[in-house]
């Protein structure tokens, strides 16, 4: 049974210091939400904001949240009030949305920018009179219209910044809405408008008291005519608050460069969602343009409230000889550049940065608000119609609660039996841990998916621990490295999002291979890797700790030895002149031990690190790489030009059967990422170090000889270079390999190298710069007209 609570049994808590605008006031609100709720409130301890400042923006004031600001931008305006380049201060906590601004503003911008102009600027307010019949309503309807100027005067001894411009009484039954409407100036005038309307009230009260016209039964200020915070129809046609559009010409050229999209595809989605609009019951046609203005309004201090109103809007397309013209109105954008929360000193900043604080600012803010807000409807059409949409928003979906690892998971719980075990020391005793400051650098698998789960704690973590082996003895230093491994499917999602954001048919195919891209299984394949005990795997693996793994909470972790001064040529990607032959000769022979132990062991590789890649399913994926190729060759045409496209074009038509061929090659286990990024060479006797084996699978071994050779050599490789190379693998991996059949599988690894690992590279690479694809793309299409020539001359020989 439910609780009956009586009247009067419950005590009404007071709030301390209720009405003071004191740090001491604060605090001691602060103090009673603790003791009231029972949570520690930790990020309320301290406020940057002087309560002070606050009197009439906020009650009971106890602390401030912090929104993070992105700059948009900047965007070319050629407006009333808004010209030159604008760049925007967007407060806002939603992934991806200050980028996409972003992109429309550089389309816009590159075509020659953003017209823009206020058409009026209109604040309301609506009391209600209520008569006793309506022949009494109807008199005063009559009465109170001739009486404008009157009210005017009224007006301007309470405000003289609110003009009263029209004065409209709507009669509903008995009862008379008077629409005030006003010009406000530099301010939003809710506030204002209420006082001066408030004054007239009494003035009309005074009049009827005393003259022939029925007195009314009951008044109030205000009865929801005016659509206070709310959006209405009656708003959107007469105007509250700001009516202001923007306008731009894009042509097909930049629509096609940098949304990814054609005009064409863009007018057509328009079309359609304005029908879907309709069904749904939408006032207007819009996309998303209260992503801006609500941000926008946070940033600078306007009433946030008044989003839901402000962000009606009619946008519109038009397509002709192949130009995009797009158009925005905003017809109630309720904003000003005084009053409110625009005079607390972020939010000021903010509007200064905008250049909106002085005599016109309220109308070039709201000319910025509807040009960036044009901007962003563009760019999201495009992403649409292009495909990016759902991939640059998607998230895993949680059926569950998971209880990730966080940071202070890494710590002494974790290590002490890895430590005792691999030191074979059971009393063994982690008394501290620490991280070390200058941290390696992550795997690109695992920079790629920082961006994801916030919440979740993955990455590389160097450590410091303190150990001992038993009470009493002397404490000892050791330097590791925790690698916590995300999850394949959020690889997965992250790799997609760089595909959907290329645009394109990239974008298109992407997600129906997204699954067989290779990162199936990445977080379970390098801790199987390291939990070997294969002599030839471990002879070039770190110093491994150990591994822990708890599926139930995501976790899969891997300790291992920190690489410091004892190795040489470690990150040296960016360096591959410091790659001498006898260090690639070092890295060859040590690769060469782990592909000569698991040669021919097909099965168990499949059986431990999951299934491979066929020739099947290559061909099947042949629009996938097709995509890539496109893509590349318009967006890096300095690195691929149309003859080294052409080129991966025809190696491409004939993959079904190189693939088959290279299949039925003897395989084993190879890195399949191995290069400078991911390998060094122990100082002492240049012995190979390899790590970062999440994308380890079956190949033939040549297929890491290939990719090794296209990061240290130069583009200007000779044969003998190349065939030096060749025979040293060869003779390291195994006694009596066809040096014509081994060089036949060299040929075909590289081929397939180039195909799909160089143009995932050049995939990330169009979103954020991989330098190292300044000598690897020009290598790797060096070694395949090596290649050719030789095939060339046996063909001829």
């Amino acid at each position: 049974m439910t609780e009956t609570i009586e009247p009067g049994a419950v005590e009404y808590p007071a709030l301390p210091g209720r009405g003071e605008y004191t740090e001491e006031a604060r605090r001691a609100r602060l103090e009673w939400l603790r003791a009231a709720t029972g949570a520690a409130l930790g990020s309320l301890e301290t406020s940057t904001i002087d309560p002070r400042s606050l009197t009439g923006n906020v009650e009971n004031f106890v602390g401030g949240i912090e929104i993070p600001i992105g700059l948009a931008g900047p965007l070319l305006f050629d407006g009333q009030r808004a010209r030159g380049l604008v760049t925007a201060p967007l407060a806002t906590t939603e992934g991806a949305m200050v980028a996409s601004v972003s992109r429309g503003a550089k389309a816009i911008t590159l075509a020659g920018g953003v017209a823009s102009r206020v058409i009026s600027q209109r604040m309301t307010r609506a009391p209600v009179f209520e008569f006793a019949g309506l022949g009494e309503a109807a008199e005063f309807a009559r009465w109170v219209v001739g009486r404008k100027d009157a009210l005017d005067r009224q007006i301007a001894a309470v405000s003289t910044h609110s003009r009263l411009v029209e004065l409209d009484p709507v009669q509903l039954g008995r009862s008379v809405h008077l629409r005030f409407v006003y010009e406000t100036a530099e301010a939003a005038g809710q506030n204002m408008t209420t006082v001066a309307t408030w004054r007239a009230c009494r003035w009309i009260h005074d009049q009827l008291a005393a003259g022939s016209v029925p007195v009314p039964v009951w008044s109030a200020i205000e009865a929801n005519l005016s659509g206070d915070k709310k959006f209405t129809r009656l708003n959107m046609i007469a105007g509250r608050g700001t009516r202001v559009v923007a306008e731009c010409v894009l042509d097909e050229g930049t629509v096609r460069r940098v949304l990814k999209t054609t005009p064409g595809a863009i007018d057509r989605l328009y079309r359609i969602s304005v029908v879907a609009a309709q069904q749904a019951g939408m006032a207007g046609h819009d996309i998303d343009a209260a992503n801006v203005i609500a941000a926008l309004f946070v940033a600078t201090g306007q009433d946030i409230a008044c989003v839901h109103e402000s962000g009606a809007g009619l946008f519109s397309v038009d397509v002709s000889g192949g130009e995009l013209r797009a158009t925005l109105v905003l017809p109630s954008l309720v904003t000003g550049a005084v009053g409110g929360g625009t005079g607390l000193a972020p939010q000021r900043d903010c509007l200064e940065a905008l250049g909106c604080t002085g005599e016109g600012g309220a109308a070039r803010f709201a000319e910025i608000t509807c040009g960036f807000a044009l901007a962003l409807n563009l760019s999201t059409m495009a992403a649409i119609t292009s495909g990016q949409f759902a991939d640059a928003h998607e998230r895993l979906g949680r059926g569950r609660r998971v209880n990730w690892l966080r940071p202070e998971d890494l710590g002494p719980a974790l290590l002490r039996p890895m430590l005792a075990a691999s030191l074979d020391a059971p009393g063994l005793d982690v008394t501290a841990v620490a991280p070390i400051e200058d941290a390696p650098r992550s795997s690109l698998i695992t920079e790629l998916t920082s961006r994801g789960e916030r919440r979740k704690t993955t990455g590389v973590f160097p450590l410091r621990v303190t150990w001992v082996r038993r009470d009493g003895d002397d404490p000892k230093q050791t330097d590791l490295v925790v690698k916590v491994k995300p999850l394949d499917q959020e690889v997965a999602i992250e790799a997609a999002k760089l595909a959907s954001l290329c645009g394109g048919r990239l974008a298109e195919v992407y997600p129906r291979w997204r699954d067989a891209t290779g990162f199936g299984g990445v977080h379970t394949r390098e801790p199987a890797v390291y939990r070997s005990a294969d002599p030839a795997l471990r002879a070039v693996l770190p110093e491994t700790y150990g591994v822990f793994e708890d599926p139930a909470r995501e976790a899969h972790v891997i300790v291992m030895e920190r690489l410091g001064t004892g190795v040489i040529l470690k990150d040296t990607v960016d360096e591959p002149e410091a790659w001498r032959p006898r260090h690639i000769a070092a890295a060859l022979r040590g690769i060469a031990s782990v592909h000569a132990a698991w040669l021919g062991r097909e099965e168990e590789v499949r059986g431990w690190l999951g299934a491979a890649r066929t020739a099947e399913s290559m061909t099947a994926m042949r629009e996938l790489w097709s995509a890539h190729l496109e893509h590349s060759a318009a967006e890096h045409p300095d690195l691929l030009d149309a003859c080294a496209a052409r080129r991966l074009e025809d190696v491409l038509d004939g993959l079904p059967d190189w693939w088959r061929r290279m299949e039925a090659m003897p395989r084993t286990l190879v890195h399949n990422d191995f290069n400078p990024r991911n390998i060094a060479l122990r100082a002492a006797d240049l012995s190979l170090v390899a790590y970062d084996w999440e994308l380890a699978t079956l190949h033939v071994p040549q297929r890491d000889l290939a990719e090794l050779l296209a990061f240290v050599l130069s583009p200007e490789a000779s044969e003998a270079d190349v065939t030096a190379y060749l025979d040293l693998h060869r003779e390291a991996v195994g006694a009596g390999i066809d040096p014509a059949a081994w060089r036949d599988g060299y040929r075909l690894a590289l081929w397939d190298f180039a195909l799909t690992r160089l143009q995932m590279y050049l995939m990330v690479h169009t979103h954020r710069e991989l330098p190292f694809l300044r000598h690897v793309v020009p290598t790797a299409l060096r070694l395949i007209e090596i290649e050719d020539a030789v095939e060339e001359a046996g063909r001829a020989g």
